[in-house]
């Protein structure tokens, strides 16, 4: 397994920063700072790593254990409206952008379910992952109007948008190119949360 050191280093060139400037921002010695990234120190004291980790905007599960996704906040470096030209707020493709999105699987619980076929183009194509949220989805009432991966008290699994059905406790289940299957009662549900491209 990678020791922590080679993502503490990547994390810092994504950042393009030095080794006393990741110090100075992490209020951390500039000696440990040293240390950690030659790998001498396999797991730093306290709450240090939890520290570099947020400094770095990117998550201490990834940091320590190299599980979940690297970073957690994203520059934002532009807007779009339908069918207008993007307008970059930042011309610098490694600008900082004009604020942050936060992006963090740590309390979804995450599945993912593959597509295949072309039943869901445009919005899915073949090859790609959806990730989804079992924690987020234990509320099916917290679902409605979203994509969803669900499964039916019949057993039958689904990615469909879900709204309320027609009688109580039932579910409405709409697809992109097929009619809606209406009446559904669901055991659970699991909103879409990102999609990898294929």
């Amino acid at each position: 397994m990678e020791h922590w050191s080679k993502r503490l280093w990547r994390a810092l060139s994504w950042k393009g920063w030095s080794q006393r400037e990741l110090a100075r921002r992490a209020e951390i010695d500039e000696q440990k700072v040293y240390k950690y990234l030659q790998g001498k120190v396999d797991q730093p004291r306290g709450d240090t790593m939890l520290r570099l980790a947020d400094c770095l905007g990117v998550t201490e599960s990834w940091l320590r254990f190299d599980v979940g996704p690297a970073v957690i906040h994203i520059p934002v470096v532009g807007r779009v409206a339908a069918g207008e030209s993007f307008i970059p707020i930042d011309d610098n493709p490694l600008g900082s952008g004009y604020e942050e999105v936060d992006f963090s699987l740590d309390d979804a619980d995450p599945i993912a379910i593959e597509v295949r076929g072309e039943s869901m183009l445009p919005v899915y194509r073949p090859g790609d992952f959806l990730l989804c949220s079992r924690r987020r989805g234990i509320d099916i009432q917290h679902c409605l109007n979203r994509d969803c991966v669900v499964k039916t008290d019949q057993g039958e699994g689904f990615v469909k948008k879900l709204i309320s059905g027609p009688d109580q406790g039932t579910y409405t289940l709409i697809s992109y190119n097929a009619p809606a299957i209406e009446g559904v009662r669901l055991l659970w549900a699991a909103p879409i949360i990102w999609v990898k491209r294929a």
